[in-house]
């Protein structure tokens, strides 16, 4: 490959400076789309619930030293009628005063770094992030988002020079990187998307160094494990199934050497998940992040039936057993449905306290209030969710659609559909036969493996998620949960695109797959928190689509009327 590179270096000088005008194109757009950012109302630069729910709690932490979102979330636009800065991407539970509190339902750990780069910057400028949101808000996305983009495509550019062969294909897969997949989309809205994919690409350039000093005998420094370690962890803590990952690259680096993989890769990935698990305790007050808080809570107390078919047990009696255990019910406390079928609420808004009740065999079980997302207005109530967010009942037709149907990850970026040949062309390659399984795992032959286990594995877990989960990522441009495998795809893409451009026909195919992908990934520019385009089209045709309908099993078993406090 040294030699065809050699061969055309004469001709790789324009090459060259192409790419590196491209790059900067690629960054002065990206920091022209954050410049312009504004939402409808014109008084926020932030497009969604989404990236709003993480500003509330970066605002609450720099600006109150605290997790709970409550002051930011009532903040009135300057006609003191709407909440602009209020999200449906949040929870309530008890805090540590014992009553109860909103909290973005965001894991903390990437909210916490970034409020880090936050703070500096409301010191230099001397203004708070909710007092001048425009300047704080994109100074921060500028450092947070840009910034890392940008160096990620500088490190493609050199990666490319030196691992493909000719100046055609760099430019092709150069390009896809720039303007085809969605990392460029949501390069202009806070989220964990892009951040999951920019540590996950670190990850795997550390590791290929890894791979390629092995191979030729060698061997890296700790710290490049420890890089790797701490990179594949922070994807992790972006993208919970980048866990895969980080287990296949754990495999591919303990088959190098299990010293450097304990204590340089397992101690970093492990001080990561100390990380993810502190700053968790600390917002919420427990180890678990906020979605996994959706259903019931320990069990606190059982009292028998008054009568064979009471809808709902005596709130006296449910009041006595729960003060028992440091609640404290007033008599403005009232028993009513709650979000999870057959299951009732013992709610007091004046004093911020709730417990579960569930029938039993012969009585009612109590138990402490584990459903963060129910609450007063609460968007996840049922009847309230509109749309994809209804969820697709169909696990097929969910599949179907998150493949190849309207939010499609071949559909609307068929750039991807090279990746399968390329992956065949990986595994094919000859490795070095001498080292028997550990030739194979630790080469290319290996990542393009570990890769296709990956994607397999987060298809499986998307694919296989409750009703309420079916949801293609709720209002967005795309199926954003495999956002962060872009990196190992374009990997995929590289034997293949190489091997198209030997053929005119196929460039011209490869072109085409090319501009495809560029047309979905920069339709929703102006605000990537939007539908897929195919979605959009459908909408117009079938204005209420009949695979996307309300889940029957999520209505409440009980109509019980409240229950007050004699």
């Amino acid at each position: 490959m040294s030699q065809v590179i050699q061969a055309t270096e004469s001709k790789s000088w324009r090459y060259k400076d192409v790419a590196w005008l491209l790059i900067g194109i690629a960054t002065v757009i990206q920091l022209a789309r954050i410049l312009g950012m504004s939402a409808v109302h014109g008084e926020l630069p932030f497009l969604s619930a989404n990236d709003r729910s993480r500003w509330c709690a970066i605002a609450a932490l720099t600006e109150d030293g605290k997790w709970e979102i409550d002051r930011v979330a009532d903040i009135l636009d300057s006609k003191g009628k709407s909440k602009i800065w209020n999200s449906i991407d949040i929870v309530r539970h008890r805090g540590a005063d014992g009553k109860e509190h909103f909290y973005s339902s965001k894991p903390p750990l990437l909210t916490a770094m970034v409020a880090l780069v936050c703070k500096p910057v409301t010191l230099l400028f001397r203004k708070k992030l909710t007092e001048d949101p425009f300047l704080i808000g994109r100074t921060v996305m500028i450092l947070v988002n840009v910034l890392p983009l940008a160096l990620w495509w500088i490190w493609l550019f050199f990666w490319l020079e030196e691992n493909v062969s000719d100046a055609w294909s760099r430019f092709i897969l150069l390009n896809m990187a720039l303007w085809g997949t969605f990392l460029s989309t949501f390069a202009a809205t806070l989220n964990n998307h892009l951040h999951g994919a920019l540590f996950f690409a670190l990850s795997l350039g550390l590791l290929w160094q890894i791979v390629r000093a092995f191979q030729i005998g060698k061997s890296r420094s700790w710290w490049t494990w420890i890089a790797c370690g701490l990179c594949a962890g922070l994807a992790v803590a972006c993208e919970l199934p980048a866990l895969a990952w980080a287990a296949a690259a754990g495999a591919i680096l303990l088959a190098i050497d299990w010293r450097k993989f304990l204590l340089g890769y397992g101690v970093a990935t492990a001080g990561v998940a100390v990380a993810f698990l502190a700053t968790n305790y600390w917002a919420h007050q427990d180890w678990k992040p906020p979605y996994s808080h959706r259903g019931l809570g320990a069990l606190i107390a059982t009292i028998p039936k008054g009568q064979e078919n009471e809808e709902s047990p005596a709130i006296n009696s449910v009041m006595d057993q729960a003060n028992k255990h440091s609640y404290a019910f007033t008599d403005k406390a009232t028993i009513i449905p709650a979000r999870l079928t057959g299951v009732l609420q013992l709610i007091d808004d004046t004093a911020g306290q709730r417990v579960a009740i569930q029938s039993a065999n012969d009585g009612w079980s109590i138990y402490e209030w584990d459903d963060w997302y129910d609450f007063p207005k609460s968007y996840w109530l049922p009847g309230n969710k509109k749309g994809v967010d209804r969820g697709q009942e169909d696990q097929f037709l969910y599949a179907l659609h998150f493949t190849i149907g309207h939010h499609g990850i071949f559909s609307l970026t068929p750039f991807w559909l090279l990746g399968i040949p390329g992956a065949a062309f990986w595994i094919l390659r000859k490795q070095n036969s001498n080292r028997g399984w550990q030739g194979l795992l630790v080469s290319e032959s290996g990542v393009a493996l570990a890769f296709i286990a990956v994607s397999l594995a987060c298809f499986v877990f998307y694919a296989t998620r409750p009703v309420e989960d079916r949801n293609y990522g709720g209002v967005c441009s795309g199926f954003r949960w495999v956002f962060w495998l872009a990196p190992a795809w374009l990997w995929l893409c590289v034997p293949a695109v190489e091997m198209a451009g030997r053929s005119h026909v196929l460039r011209k195919l490869t072109s085409l797959l090319l501009l495809i992908s560029i047309f979905s990934a920069t339709i929703p520019w102006p605000n990537p928190w939007t539908h897929p385009w195919p979605y959009r089209v459908s909408l117009w045709l079938y204005p209420d689509p009949p695979e996307v309908k309300p889940n029957p099993e999520a209505k409440p078993v009980t109509e019980a009327k409240p229950v007050t406090a004699n």
